[in-house]
């Protein structure tokens, strides 16, 4: 089921910017600073509150004080290369430089999908130069990158919700395809592996977000990546399992969603009336489907060293890296 928190939005760039905004509202602020520090490059340097011990006045010297101002202005983008052509995008930045002007104590972050960090942000020509170095990038990879370190770091004392909603953030950046341009989605297999070499397809909830530009569907099961690595041919989405739909489809010349709705149907794997997601996969002997050099094994542990899945849901890695002879998980 997908998490309400992360929903309010269809897709695009309110959707990442709510849902991290969201995120972000709900954990601990000194854990936000430590995360944009760490993917901005800015480090320590990044300061919400302030905590000091015996304040000299001019006539008292309180034990301590608390204080604290600042305004992060945040603007993102979903598109690679958004910032490495003249355009609306840099425009757009500049006019958010622009307020940064007038308070000293604020920043402004850009957060892209770009593997590096875009040439311009080393000149940001139209922006004043004393507000230069407070426009900081960050990309989605780094962040991302940070979270994990924060999530896995066993000196910090993480509660459970913050621990879930960090690995949602990552998973929403993950299926958005901000992470990387990755060709394969590797799903969870566990029965949708022998499924699939049934009846040629892989059938889950409906409306599953996948990011845009996929060519393969690889099946992690029985702690591995199965080495045959089929072609996705069509995705049909929210697709009625009904015996009308079937006939509806046949119809019309879909003999191949039809004959799926039947299979499954007949078997019992799936209910009568509810509705799915279909992906027509090439077959296991098709010749366009790819045969990996053997399994791809799962070598993931936690951090007292115990055996944990890849993946529960759905992860996303490249054909040629599954192509170049990887054997474990850990090398991909």
């Amino acid at each position: 089921m997908a998490n309400p928190l992360l929903s309010s939005y269809r897709a695009g760039e309110n959707r990442v910017t709510s849902s991290t905004m969201a995120v972000f509202e709900r954990i601990d602020l000194a854990l936000v600073t430590d995360l944009l520090g760490a993917a901005s490059g800015a480090g320590s340097e990044l300061r919400t509150v302030s905590f000091e011990n015996q304040i000299t006045g001019d006539t008292s010297v309180p034990d301590a004080r608390i204080s604290g101002h600042f305004t992060w202005l945040f603007e993102t983008k979903t598109v690679r290369g958004g910032y490495n052509a003249e355009g609306h995008d840099r425009q757009q930045l500049r006019g958010h430089a622009r307020l940064l002007e007038s308070d000293p104590d604020a920043l402004l972050f850009a957060l892209t999908p770009d593997p590096v960090r875009p040439a311009w942000f080393s000149v940001l020509d139209g922006v004043q130069d004393t507000v230069r170095p407070r426009v900081l990038w960050v990309g989605f990879r780094d962040l991302a990158e940070a979270i994990n370190q924060a999530v896995t770091d066993p000196r910090r004392l993480l509660g459970e919700q913050t621990r879930f909603l960090l690995d949602e953030l990552v998973r929403l950046y993950e299926t958005d395809g901000l992470l990387s341009s990755d060709d394969t989605v590797v799903v969870a297999a566990r029965t949708a592996w022998p499924e699939y070499q049934r009846i040629s397809a892989y059938v889950c909830q409906p409306n599953r977000a996948f990011r845009d530009g996929l060519t393969h569907l690889a099946f992690y099961a029985e702690g591995q990546i199965q080495p045959v690595v089929p072609r996705i041919l069509r995705h049909e989405v929210a697709v009625p399992f009904t015996d009308h739909e079937a006939a509806r489809r046949d119809d019309t010349g879909d003999h191949e969603v039809a004959t799926v709705i039947r299979a499954l149907l007949a078997a019992g794997t799936r209910v009568d009336g509810d509705a799915y997601d279909v992906l027509l996969l090439t077959g296991p002997d098709d010749a366009a489907t790819i045969r990996l050099p053997q399994p791809v094994v799962n070598d993931t542990t936690t951090a007292s060293g115990k055996p944990w899945a890849w993946t529960l849901g759905q992860r996303y890695t490249r054909l040629d890296v599954l192509r170049s002879g990887v054997r474990r998980t850990s090398e991909l």
